[in-house]
């Protein structure tokens, strides 16, 4: 089964629930990151994404969709986002992120959600060590002095540990060209 043939709507319809769970499993996590650039609140957006799903579920009988699931599901979590906030837009502060939102071309944003995924994928893949010492590094702005004070190790460890997660990182994402992305975690040494 693949996720660009509109079948699979056909088998959603027929309460085919294991062509239901694939599909959500392809398409859940970039989904929150696409809702995320409306809402900026993620756990809201996971509310909204799994309210997507759903109603898909729930009015699978009546569904008759000829579109690629891709694109029905983004436009679904771009219309319900779209929705949640003129409902609520007395309740919610209009961030950088949402103003920028509207500027930036719809396919762009489907792409930057997935990229996010990808990225996360590949950051989860990595060793432990690894993993721990990228994330306060990256996500937490860290410096490597800090982070080898903090985990009782060495400078040259915290160095090797990002050398290696870097060189991992690299080789998943090779596809994507994020080469500057992942340099620029290079320059925070020290």
């Amino acid at each position: 089964m693949t996720f660009s043939d509109s079948h699979i709507f056909e088998k959603i319809n027929k309460g085919d629930d294991t062509a239901f769970s694939r599909l959500f499993d392809e398409f859940y996590t970039p989904l929150c990151f696409f809702a995320n650039r409306y809402v900026a609140d993620l756990d809201l957006s996971r509310s909204l994404v799994q309210q997507v799903f759903v109603d898909l579920w729930v009015k699978r009988e009546k569904l008759n969709i000829h579109f690629s699931p891709k694109s029905y599901l983004y436009h679904s979590v771009r219309n319900r986002s779209i929705d949640y906030l003129r409902t609520e837009k007395k309740s919610i502060p209009i961030s950088g992120t949402i103003e920028d939102s509207g500027s930036i071309p719809f396919h762009d944003l489907v792409e930057e959600a997935e990229l996010n995924d990808k990225i996360n994928k590949a950051i989860n893949q990595l060793p432990e060590k690894c993993r721990e010492i990228f994330v306060l590094c990256r996500f937490e702005n860290m410096k490597y002095s800090e982070i080898a004070k903090k985990l009782n190790i060495s400078v040259k460890t915290v160095e090797m540990q990002m050398g290696i997660a870097l060189k991992k990182l690299r080789q998943s994402l090779s596809d994507y060209q994020i080469i500057n992305l992942l340099i620029s975690f290079q320059s925070k040494k020290k």
